[in-house]
């Protein structure tokens, strides 16, 4: 972690440009107090400085804003807002972040956390979330002049002081102020804060951690899709959608199929589907529900019919606990329920019960026949001894007992259809529970039990007229996912994917004691090579005496790629290094610090370096170092992930068809949410990891553990590294 984090607080507005005016609130005065407020409560944090833009709230522009947070080395640039809304009907929390590079990274962890804040306290949660201009680049101004200056910037929306639903939390300067203070919060948990003197320690925060985007990212321009209503019973309903790109936020309902609409009603965060309640559905209703993103883009459900009181009367099947729910429908158009019986009900929503009653119905009305034909056989037979009507009498004895059997097999065949109805609907539910999730022409829709004994499964008509099954599916967060926890040294703790290809770290992580040069690693199945990386900044190197203190090989920065010039450089005492360590004996490697923008340049950077080492006996790994540069213009700042694993990847091929072992370093953070490391499995890792054990998931040869060490023989603070030699 940074030695001092640097916090730019920006309170949104100044000046003639009050922001939101509503019912006698400023918003100008609002952010200064949030402002203020959140610079207090961080300041009582050990080894952070906080600052604020506009403390006086006069006129200043937002690139003199981004201006100011970079003379002072901010860290991070946080915007502080309240919303309003044009026909006052929004409500909620948002987050807006860059839409490229390590800036929407690092400020999507931020963003969650500002959210999951807000959560806490009660507010609705629109997201966090990104949106481009005309020209491609970040739409808030202040978002984009903090990008052109390589400061990552957040800029946050408390709520909406317009709607009651957010009013009760922004409404007095005490609200003003407490706001600050759990924004306040949100930062320290981001970067890890400690306070000695409240007794504070966030530095095990676990954040979210994300790959930068491929390309820009814009807003969200799709509406959710799948969107289904569900009617359970009484007033309860299901609804669900699914939607990729952002969060689903809101819900509204009609009873009269779309001319009316309710209120906005929040939709449960994180989720694909919940449970609401309608109070105002009557017979006669037609319920319909339209279920919005975080871009206030909505999708509309089938419609779910309910008959008038007197169609429901002039049915005798219509039960008092099934709420006159007869039909259903989406947009006109019937669902039939072929084989599956959605409501219990008889009539046009299913048929298994319809089956049933008829058999039952025509198995009585053969007993009944039956009984009369036995009668009329017996008033024959007792007849009969009188005036012998034999025939007669075995006629309707046998029409009786036919009558009988008929009745009897009606009987079996109305329980047999109504069983294996039931069956099959039970099937099917359970099949379409155990439906997959994945993949986004897997998207169902699944209804929860309606009644204990009746299935519930929505048949939706799908393409070329076939019937489809589509179970709700619930949303996944990052957390939710099959994940790792890494430690990043600028950072802290970050949650990431796991990736199920990449071989796992195989360090016993309780094996590692000591510290320096008395680093050891207990564990066994490895030589441990413990060693040092130096540049032209170490000075002049007494490279005997390191050889003394216990050193056994050194990586030398043999050159590197400027940054803003693109030009290649040597560094300045690398022969000198590497020729001192060798006529000690030490064992050397070499790393050089690159700055390609293309495949091309790092094989022009490789050959670089094998020219370099021509007539050198080279016994360690060849370094492909990748870092990013903080605080100034770099022409690597818009590489993204895949652009930089293919640059990692044609280096390290071609330092191997050389002959040498390639080996590519970088730090936790770096290793998972910037180079693909799936398509790096061939390379050795060289980890920069500050603490007493490495649990970094993946394996690694080498291991940097300090940048603060001391070895006799060089002034000043030194790399050192362990090498993990296989002994089998």
């Amino acid at each position: 972690m940074p030695d001092t984090t640097v916090i730019v607080l920006d309170p949104g507005h100044g000046g003639e440009n009050e922001g939101l005016n509503y019912h006698g609130l400023l918003e100008k005065d609002m952010n200064l107090v949030v402002a203020e407020s959140m610079r207090d409560a961080l300041m009582q944090f050990d080894d952070v400085e906080v600052y604020i833009t506009n403390p006086e709230k006069t006129d200043m522009s937002l690139k003199q804003r981004a201006e100011y947070a970079q003379s002072v080395g901010a860290d991070c640039l946080i915007s502080l807002h309240f919303n309003m809304s044009e026909e006052h009907i929004m409500y909620g929390s948002e987050a807006w972040i860059p839409g490229k590079g390590l800036g929407y990274s690092k400020m999507h962890a931020l963003g969650d956390i500002f959210m999951d804040q807000f959560e806490e306290l009660g507010l609705t949660i629109r997201g966090v979330k990104t949106r481009l201009n005309d020209e491609g680049k970040d739409y808030y101004g202040i978002i984009r002049e903090s990008a052109e200056l390589s400061i990552p910037c957040v800029l946050v929306e408390h709520g909406y002081a317009d709607h009651d639903r957010d009013f009760p939390f922004l409404d007095t300067p005490e609200d003003w102020k407490a706001l600050g203070n759990l924004d306040a919060q949100a930062v320290a948990k981001f970067y890890g804060l400690k306070s000695t003197s409240l007794g504070t320690d966030y530095s095990g925060y676990v954040k979210n951690g994300y790959f930068a985007p491929e390309e820009a990212v814009g807003s969200d321009v799709t509406e959710p899709v799948d969107a289904v209503l569900i009617w359970q019973e009484g007033d309860l309903f299901l609804i669900g959608a699914t939607e990729e790109e952002s969060e689903l936020v809101y819900y509204d309902y009609s009873c009269d199929g779309g001319k009316t609409w309710s209120q906005l009603l929040p939709f449960a965060r994180s989720r694909t589907r919940m449970e609401i309640q309608i109070p105002e559905v009557m017979p006669g209703s037609q319920v319909t529900v339209r279920i919005y993103n975080g871009h206030f883009l909505y999708a509309q459900t089938n419609v779910i019919s309910f008959l008038p009181m007197e169609t429901r009367e002039e049915s005798s099947d219509v039960g008092e606990d099934a709420a006159g729910a007869l039909r259903v429908a989406e947009e006109g158009q019937e669902y039939a329920g072929g084989d599956i019986d959605l409501t219990g009900e008889t009539g046009e929503a299913g048929t298994g019960g319809g089956f049933h009653r008829t058999g039952l119905l025509f198995s009585g009305f053969g007993i009944f026949l039956s009984l009369m034909l036995f009668l009329a056989a017996y008033a024959t037979y007792r007849l009969g001894n009188r005036v012998r009507t034999g025939k007669r009498e075995r006629f309707l004895f046998i029409g009786g007992l036919c009558a009988l059997l008929l009745s009897v097999t009606a009987m079996g065949l109305s329980l047999l259809l109504g069983r294996q109805n039931v069956e099959t609907a039970t099937q099917q539910s359970a099949a379409a529970q155990a439906a997959t999730e994945t993949g986004t022409e897997d998207r169902q829709i699944q209804e929860n039990a309606q009644q204990e004994a009746q299935p519930n499964i929505l048949i939706m008509e799908g393409e070329n007229g076939q019937e489809e099954k589509l179970p709700i599916r619930e949303g996944t967060t990052l957390a939710e996912e099959e994940t790792a926890v890494i430690y990043d040294i600028a950072e802290g703790f970050l949650r990431v994917p796991l990736l199920e290809t990449v071989s796992k770290n195989p360090y016993q992580l309780s094996a590692f004691s000591g510290a320096d040069l008395q680093m050891q690693y207990s564990g066994g199945g490895y030589q441990i090579l413990r060693g040092i990386d130096v540049s032209k900044f170490q000075g002049s190197i007494d490279w005997s005496t390191v050889a003394q203190s216990g050193v056994d090989f050194a990586i030398l920065r043999l050159g590197l790629r400027g940054y803003g010039s693109g030009e290649l450089v040597m560094d300045a005492r690398f022969y000198e290094n590497l020729e001192g360590a060798q006529a000690q004996g030490l064992r050397t490697g070499v790393y050089f610090f690159s700055a390609a923008i293309n495949e091309e340049e790092a094989v022009e950077e490789a050959q670089y370096v094998l020219k370099a080492l021509q007539g050198y006996d080279i016994t360690m790994p060849v370094v492909f170092d990748t870092e990013p540069i903080y605080y100034d213009k770099a022409r690597t700042d818009d590489l993204t992930p895949a652009r930089l694993t293919a640059i990692t990847r044609a280096f390290c091929e071609e330092i191997k068809n050389a002959g040498y072992t390639p080996m590519i370093y970088a730090n936790a953070k770096r290793f998972t949410t910037v180079l693909h490391l799936e398509q790096l499995k061939d390379y050795a890792l060289w980890l920069a990891d500050y603490r007493q054990a490495p649990d970094f998931p993946y394996a690694f040869l080498m291991w940097q553990f300090t940048e603060k060490g001391s070895v006799p023989g060089i002034e000043g603070a030194v790399d050192i590294d362990l090498y993990f030699e296989p002994t089998s």
